[in-house]
């Protein structure tokens, strides 16, 4: 059943304090075409026979202009006694602001002679749910140039770009879609780089393709979406930019790319917020705006430009991959202004730019926030602090995380300290920070975004037990037992270290078979190492996490419901987490471990 004509609605859009923001919008419900409403109750009850195409257009859906354009044509015989026809429509607006050429070729020569008209018009029935993305239909016009139809999310529908807003208006030899404007051939322009290179408003967009080397692939069948600067784009570029562009055809290229999306993508096509993929390796949003459509923060000037090969839009900027900024410009672009702001106060700015094939990981403004106030305070006073802090986060090279693995040590800037890697089934960690925002690539190396401040360990694992007086028993039983290069040398390990309460608890038993000779202390001890690095940060919290001791049985590791007490084989806790050693992680528990795999039965029974 169709709507009640002629009910009309009005939106607007209100802030939290009541005031209307953006345009005001109205709703006009009017019954379906072969609908009609009685003189009473609502809706639109009354069926009506189906017309032909002509009399649909003109009588029930008041596109007169396209009705006269067909007046005393062939087209019009046409579409009253032939078909099926499928006929796309514009609304009468849709012929104002039309060239004057495109006026003239409205009005055929003779009779029988084509005009655009015809160009809005394919044979068959072709319904609004059938149509499909990149879609190309012959039409009536000269040679049955094609019209091509773009279906995109959210149902939204383009022929040549216009919109198809009134769609499946049924007639008795047809289908009628309504459009939101007038369509011409698409290759009246010629290929998209006949577009670019014939313009003088894209002389230096122009420049940087043919830099780029991309001419020719503009000029093929493959279909293309480019957003192209005007010049006065490229005017208002920063000079190191313009000077890349000019003497690295790596950085031309990389900026022409990020200019290019793969298919064809209008301007209607942008009812929501979405990402397009470009040819370089990062992406674009294209959105809609209440002063019209973007992409990421440059202006849509004039969108549509049909080629035979895809679209062209305006814009008012240059787009830049992170890949020709540096580090610094990217950071301003995340939520890692801190770290920003403290370079420059310290005077570091040339320091971080210049660096070259460097990976840094970069705390983001959380993590900086979460620094004891008396740190936070010495980095924001003393210089010295910050450039040895932005040191311990630089390693040598350019380490994507397709490079990195577990159990890696990455050289810093502040030799001779190591950054730890390990990976977990959530991600990777960077000694005890989680990688939040991997691989952003960047003019002089790779940025990563982490949770946390890295502070570099300055004591081995020895030392570290040293400075911890609950620790001092276990401390005595590593001497004992013959383990102290372990503990000083080069080799990542991880130590379960229990308090000297923990070994209080043990029986009597226990501490006779297992600490009254060399032998029993270093089977122990080696219950409670694991070879290599393990920070509970990467750790699933819902997930139980098993790896061998040196000794040989498994330590089993989870997370209470609070997600932050850490059980050791459930029944010992983490008392002090992640403390990092130049040579591993310690992590002081309450209890000391079972040894299950005991070869005396006795004690075995007498441990559990």
């Amino acid at each position: 059943m169709g709507l009640e004509r002629d009910s009309t609605k009005v939106l607007q859009t209100r802030d939290p304090r009541g005031y209307v923001i953006g345009p005001r919008r109205f709703i006009r419900y009017t019954c379906c075409t072969g609908y009609s409403r009685e003189d009473t109750g609502k809706g639109c009850p009354i069926t009506k026979p189906l017309t032909n195409i002509v009399e649909t257009a003109g009588d029930k859906l008041f596109l007169s202009k396209f009705v006269a354009l067909l007046t005393n044509t062939e087209l019009e015989e046409s579409l009253k006694f032939d078909g099926a026809f499928t006929a796309f429509v514009p609304v009468d607006e849709g012929f104002l602001n039309i060239s004057y050429d495109d006026r003239e070729r409205l009005h055929p020569w003779t009779f029988n002679a084509p005009s655009l008209v015809h160009y809005h018009v394919v044979k068959g029935r072709h319904s609004y749910s059938k149509f499909r993305k990149n879609q190309e239909i012959p039409t009536l016009y000269y040679g049955a140039k094609d019209v091509r139809i773009n279906k995109y999310a959210y149902g939204v529908v383009t022929v040549n770009c216009a919109r198809i807003i009134m769609p499946d208006q049924p007639a008795s030899n047809g289908i009628i879609h309504v459009i939101d404007r007038m369509i011409k051939p698409l290759d009246s322009i010629g290929d998209l780089a006949e577009i670019l290179l014939k313009q003088d408003r894209f002389s230096k967009f122009s420049q940087l393709l043919y830099k780029a080397n991309l001419v020719k692939m503009l000029q093929g069948d493959r279909h293309f979406t480019i957003f192209a600067p005007n010049d006065a784009a490229f005017d208002r570029l920063p000079k190191i930019i313009k000077e890349k562009i000019l003497t690295e055809r790596k950085v031309a290229e990389a900026i022409a790319k990020y200019h290019i999306v793969k298919g064809v993508h209008c301007g209607a096509s942008t009812i929501m917020t979405w990402g397009l993929n470009t040819l370089h390796s990062g992406s674009l949003t294209f959105r809609c705006k209440y002063n019209g459509n973007y992409i990421n923060e440059a202006k849509l000037l004039t969108e549509d430009i049909m080629a035979g090969n895809g679209v062209v839009h305006v814009i008012d900027k240059v787009l830049l991959p992170d890949s020709v900024k540096n580090m610094l410009e990217i950071a301003e672009t995340y939520d890692t202004k801190t770290f920003v702001e403290l370079a420059r106060n310290a005077g570091l700015t040339d320091k971080i730019q210049t660096k070259k094939d460097v990976s840094l990981f970069i705390p983001n403004d959380d993590a900086f926030k979460a620094l004891p106030p008396e740190y936070m305070a010495s980095l924001r006073e003393q210089p010295g602090i910050v450039e040895q802090m932005i040191d311990y986060h630089t390693v040598l090279g350019s380490f994507t995380t397709d490079k990195l693995r577990g159990n890696q040590l990455l050289d810093t800037e502040l030799k001779p300290t190591k950054l730890k890697v390990s990976v977990f089934m959530n991600g990777l960690t960077i000694d005890d920070a989680h990688l939040v925002i991997p691989d952003i690539e960047s003019s002089n190396g790779v940025l990563h975004v982490i949770d946390k401040v890295l502070v570099p360990p300055g004591l081995n694992m020895l030392e570290l037990l040293n400075v911890d007086d609950e620790l001092s028993m276990f401390k005595d039983y590593v001497k004992k037992a013959g383990l102290t290069e372990k503990f000083t040398g080069g080799e990542q390990i991880t130590v379960f270290a229990p308090s000297n309460e923990a070994f209080k608890k043990m029986s009597d038993y226990q501490k006779k078979f297992f600490l009254e000779s060399e032998s029993g202390i270093k089977m122990l001890l080696e219950r409670h190492m694991v070879n290599g690095v393990v920070v509970s940060i990467g750790m699933s919290k819902d997930a139980i996490f098993t790896i061998p001791s040196i000794q040989s049985d498994s330590l089993n590791l989870t997370f209470d419901s609070d997600e932050t007490t850490l059980r050791i084989n459930k029944l010992s806790k983490g008392v002090t987490l992640d403390m990092l050693a130049t040579n591993g992680i310690l992590i002081k528990i309450d209890r000391v471990l079972v040894c299950e795999s005991c070869k005396q039965v006795d004690i075995k029974k007498e441990l559990l």
